[in-house]
């Protein structure tokens, strides 16, 4: 078990799937940013944003769940990161004082998680009616926290699935109405794998990750 081993324990080590990495990476992030995780449970990706920014600058992490919140910070002890807020909130729901204050916001959003399934093979069980109404979802929280992006600052959309309508599908959908961002390439660590119009599909069979999407947007 990786998370009994002492390096661990002590916080000089944590565990995350690569493809949930290079989401984090995509966003080319610097030290003294602020960041926006609005989907942030377990907290994964704020501790990789914090390490990429030298534990300064501020990330503010968000997640509907508010039981969800003190692992988010446990995790940022464990781990010596003070630059994290954590807090139970609605990513859908709009707050005027967060309007383009961020350099960045990776939300990796609510999904079918069916990239995930040689880890949870309960998902195979997911019914269509499950999966359908969430394109809907997932649009409407990227339309909403793509209004806390600065001008020049970066919008990432990940998800823990291969189906195209969670996939290009929403994000299609959002820039069609939203000229304001254009998609941007980025550097991806996998053989086979390569990000063109700023988007990117890995999986299992291939890049040795989970299925997972990643698009990067730069709002001009």
């Amino acid at each position: 078990d990786p998370l009994a081993i002492s390096a661990f324990i002590r916080g000089l080590a944590t565990v995350q799937d690569p493809a949930a990495r290079l989401a984090v990476t995509a966003a080319q992030l610097f030290p003294g940013a602020r960041v926006i995780d609005p989907c942030a449970a377990p907290g994964g990706k704020s501790f990789a944003a914090a390490m990429d920014m030298n534990n300064t600058g501020e990330i503010l992490s968000f997640d509907f769940s508010k039981k969800k919140i003190p692992r988010i910070e446990q995790g940022a002890r464990r781990l010596g990161i003070d630059i994290i807020r954590a807090e139970a909130r609605d990513a859908r729901e709009y707050d005027p004082r967060l309007d383009s204050t961020a350099d960045a916001v990776i939300a990796d959003v609510p999904c079918s998680g069916l990239g995930t399934i040689r880890k949870k093979p309960q998902i195979r069980y997911k019914t269509e009616e499950e999966i359908s109404g969430l394109p809907a979802t997932q649009l409407s929280i990227l339309e909403n926290v793509s209004r806390y992006v600065k001008p020049g600052g970066v919008l990432v959309y990940s998800t823990c699935t291969v189906l195209p309508e969670e996939n290009d599908g929403v994000t299609g959908c959002f820039l069609d109405s939203h000229r304001e961002f254009t998609p941007e390439d980025f550097p991806v660590n996998a053989p086979e794998a390569q990000s063109l119009n700023g988007a990117v599909t890995l999986w299992p069979h291939r890049d040795c990750s989970d299925g997972f999407y990643i698009r990067k947007m730069r709002r001009r």
